[in-house]
């Protein structure tokens, strides 16, 4: 079947019960922070951002997933457009047809009581559409939800995850060590120099090209695929060794160009949506 149409319209009348039992079954269905899956083919999503008219034209371009292909998503599924409470709902689908084959990871808009983002306007949409007493106990059943996506994929050569690397290098076997650095896994992002320096962002850290070296080599993998920052479909860092994916439209990025990565053996393209 199209992937696409596990999506549920723009105009789709989701009630709160609705929206929980959907929220219920796709943390039945995550258990590790950490994701792992050989694959002759992944496609990579970046950051969606409530985007759901995007969002569906890039997977009416994939069409369907085979047995040996994988789908990711690169986190931020909520906050700025339109249709945040539709995307979840169609994130849950996916992961229900798809299971294994599809792996919804965390991003920076999925927080913990620590590190709540601006803006997180998904509570508004919530209290807009279930009123304020559900639409409080609908963001507390989402709240839950963000605690058990996965932060980490690897794939057969590469490292997908929403943010960046730490600061500190360590073996992504080690999922407790993985929990520990969720801020920096989902904050930090990478800049053209050496080392690293505090975010602008206020949280988390800047890192450099060393800082990516070190980890492939521990982690024996070739590059590392993100999200967290605007591009026009895509971006390189670090000679290719850091690829962002963005995969939304319009303000308040104002980008003209939604993206989504290809990994197929040694090679990697993008698909570009205007």
């Amino acid at each position: 079947m199209k992937i696409s149409d596990l999506l549920p319209g723009p105009d789709a009348r989701i009630s709160y019960d609705e929206f929980v039992a959907e929220l219920f079954k796709l943390r039945s269905s995550l258990s590790s922070p950490v994701e792992r899956r050989s694959a002759s083919r992944y496609y990579v999503i970046g950051d969606i951002h409530g985007d759901l008219i995007t969002f569906r034209r890039i997977l009416e371009r994939i069409g369907e997933i085979g047995e040996d292909e994988v789908l990711i998503t690169l986190g931020d599924y909520g906050d700025r457009g339109p249709y945040q409470i539709e995307t979840w709902t169609g994130i849950s689908a996916l992961k229900q047809v798809l299971r294994e084959r599809y792996v919804p990871l965390r991003g920076n808009h999925e927080p913990d009581a620590a590190s709540v983002p601006y803006p997180h306007d998904i509570t508004d949409k919530l209290r807009e559409k279930f009123g304020d007493e559900r639409g409080e106990m609908a963001y507390a059943e989402l709240f839950n939800t963000f605690q058990v996506l996965p932060l980490v994929f690897l794939g057969n050569d590469f490292i997908a995850l929403h943010g960046g690397f730490p600061i500190h290098p360590f073996s992504l076997d080690n999922e407790n060590e993985v929990r520990r650095s969720a801020h920096e896994i989902l904050w930090n992002d990478p800049f053209e120099g050496l080392g690293f320096m505090p975010s602008p962002r206020g949280i988390g850290f800047l890192f450099g090209k060393d800082i990516t070296v070190k980890w492939l080599t521990l982690n024996s993998k070739r590059f590392l695929i993100r999200g967290h920052e605007p591009a026009e479909g895509y971006k390189l860092n670090h000679d290719g060794l850091v690829i962002t994916v963005f995969s939304r439209i319009g303000e308040p990025y104002f980008n003209r160009t939604a993206g989504m990565a290809v990994i197929e053996g040694e090679n990697i393209s993008f698909e570009l949506f205007e």
